[in-house]
């Protein structure tokens, strides 16, 4: 469980494993205003027998109901982390959050922040991650592009280690 657990936070509504490394996720954990969300890294040195929590990741600019940790997925020292209510772009737009360790997971930065080319109000971008390697892709359920709530699917890459995504692909 989360160090700080607490009714509703939905620890584990997301999760993804790479290797010792858990990522876990926490969408309406209230840290940072009502249903914020939070994600936590967990990492065994014994082969599994124990996790411990290695760090709490929120966003830089957690707000209320923007759900963070609703999605998450995680490749070596990328954590990637889905708030599919964050309103930056146009209500319930949403966002991706992109965090790095150089530590060996002692700490963990935010080095991106994604959000779709076209985005439109409602599309829920984040619902769910996934990287590999350079890539990340992300759904966005409710985007409308081929009729009501048909989704689309977005996809990044990074040619500079993780300094900055470029979108690349939108596949409907």
């Amino acid at each position: 469980s989360a160090g700080d657990a607490a009714a509703d936070d939905r620890f584990g509504n997301s999760v993804a494993i790479d290797g010792d490394t858990i990522v876990i996720g926490a969408y309406l954990d209230d840290d940072a205003g009502y249903e914020s969300g939070s994600v936590y890294v967990l990492r065994t040195i014994d082969g599994g027998a124990t996790y411990d929590e290695m760090a709490k990741l929120t966003a830089s600019d957690a707000a209320a109901y923007d759900r963070f940790g609703a999605s998450v997925a995680i490749d070596g020292a990328t954590v990637v982390v889905g708030a599919w209510l964050d309103d930056d772009s146009a209500t319930n737009s949403g966002s991706v959050y992109v965090f790095r360790t150089s530590d060996g997971g002692a700490t963990y930065g935010q080095v991106a922040k994604l959000t779709a080319s076209d985005a439109t109000a409602d599309d829920a971008f984040g619902w769910r991650v996934a990287i590999d390697g350079d890539v990340i892709v992300v759904v966005a359920v409710y985007d409308d592009d081929a009729g009501s709530s048909s989704g689309s699917i977005y996809v990044f890459r990074t040619s500079d280690g993780g300094a900055n995504y470029g979108q690349v692909a939108k596949l409907t």
